[in-house]
């Protein structure tokens, strides 16, 4: 049964909107306010929310940011529907973790679209479920073991996260970016060897069944887009695009450490791409992410 969660104070808005996913055959629960929306999703687990963002009280930026730092209902896909057309207003709705927005008049074709895409995208989350546990007891390993490998780790994946939504990377292949990206080095929680601690990590998790497609990110994370990277020496055209974000993020992030600064990070990274070593476009989508980042800095200290 698919399962959609309507909130808006506007109760001819929310009637419409039902009436139309009821014949498409979903299930429909209403919400008229914010704490209503936090109750209801705990409580009926929709397959995805559609957010109105002028909501009285509780906003819907304010709702959404709360439904994505509750473990009970981070993975619940949101849509949110508003009038509002700056570019501020998205920035601010993807920073609380928005995964979609409309515009009102909502175009109904369009919406019928983006609920199906939500659906999936829950069901595949909710499939890898296991998988994240797994994942979860190795982060909190690679956290007693050594805090600065932890958030290396958390770094790459939220930066891999970031670049593979621009490039619309697909649901099931984000999935397997972000798990690859927490586990490339987990390796150096037994040896921090540059090249032995690639062997050990694939070892390490050789015994899980999402081993055959985990090794690749864990092996191959060192490789180079020119080939001069190890172990395999693999070149651009020998990649997936996920492996490319990887490798490329994973060289930022390492920057960034060593210099402790973004911006230097980024003119590094620019001077090793001129040569080769990492991929171009992505480079140019780091820069986006932190331009982003830097506007919603602005933005804040404005408030």
């Amino acid at each position: 049964m698919k399962k959609v969660l309507i909130a808006d104070d506007n109760e001819q808005n929310r009637e419409i909107a039902k009436d139309v996913l009821s014949t498409w055959g979903y299930t429909c629960y209403t919400a008229v306010n914010g704490p209503e929306v936090l109750s209801s999703a705990c409580q009926y687990d929709p397959d995805v929310i559609l957010l109105d963002v002028m909501m009285p009280g509780m906003n819907g930026f304010e709702v959404c940011r709360k439904l994505k730092n509750n473990i009970a209902t981070q993975n619940i896909p949101i849509i949110m529907l508003t009038v509002l057309t700056k570019v501020q207003d998205r920035i601010r709705g993807y920073s609380a973790g928005t995964d979609i927005f409309l515009s009102k008049p909502i175009i109904y074709e369009e919406l019928k679209n983006r609920v199906e895409w939500a659906v999936n995208s829950k069901r595949t989350y909710s499939k890898m479920e296991r998988e994240s546990q797994v994942v979860k007891s190795y982060l909190n390993l690679m956290e007693l073991k050594d805090r600065k490998l932890f958030d290396h780790a958390c770094n790459v994946k939220n930066y891999c996260e970031k670049v593979g939504k621009i490039l619309f990377v697909k649901d099931e292949e984000m999935i397997r970016l972000q798990i690859g990206a927490y586990l490339h080095d987990i390796g150096k929680i037994l040896c921090g060897d540059q090249e032995e601690h690639v062997t050990l990590g694939t070892e390490i998790l050789s015994s899980l069944n999402m081993h055959q497609w985990l090794s690749g990110f864990i092996r191959n994370h060192h490789e180079k887009m020119n080939g001069e990277g190890f172990p395999d020496h693999l070149t651009g055209n020998q990649m997936s695009l996920e492996l490319r974000i990887l490798i490329t993020v994973n060289r930022f992030i390492e920057l960034y450490e060593q210099t402790g600064s973004k911006e230097t990070g980024i003119v590094r990274l620019s001077e090793e791409c001129e040569k080769g070593d990492w991929d171009a476009e992505i480079l140019e989508k780091i820069k986006q992410v932190q331009k982003d980042e830097e506007f919603i800095e602005r933005m804040n200290f404005n408030q």
